[in-house]
């Protein structure tokens, strides 16, 4: 389980970038880390993937990746207008999976500033 504040941006425009924001960079490069080791382990299961989202009893969201009997938590504790956002960006069925951290002055994107991130592509988008 990731906790932080959910940030999505928008890369080159086009490509939607989402994970949680953490408090340094070292932070964020050891949870990309992980989550790129838990999702090669997902792919070694099953090449076939499902993106589920969960409605908490406090009104929050959590977003589900779920492969042949496997489940992986990616995101949670999203609220409805950060969820709609993610769904709109999400149209063309591929985003990128990573993390933040405070950089000089703004929020910095691991996947822009080390390269990791996870891009989790799903023919068919959820509703």
């Amino acid at each position: 389980m990731i906790m932080g504040e959910i940030v999505l941006v928008m890369l080159g425009g086009r490509l939607p970038a989402v994970g949680p924001r953490l408090g340094s960079r070292e932070e964020a490069v050891e949870v990309a880390r992980r989550l790129k080791r838990e999702i090669d382990a997902l792919l070694s299961a099953s090449r076939s993937f499902q993106l589920l989202i969960v409605r908490r009893p406090n009104l929050r969201y959590t977003v589900l990746l779920r492969g042949n009997g496997r489940t992986l938590e990616i995101l949670q504790d999203m609220d409805e207008l950060l969820l709609w956002r993610f769904k709109k960006a999400f149209r063309r069925g591929y985003f990128v999976l990573t993390t933040f951290f405070p950089g000089e002055g703004s929020t910095e994107c691991l996947a822009v500033a080390e390269g990791l991130g996870a891009i989790i592509f799903l023919p068919r988008r959820f509703s």
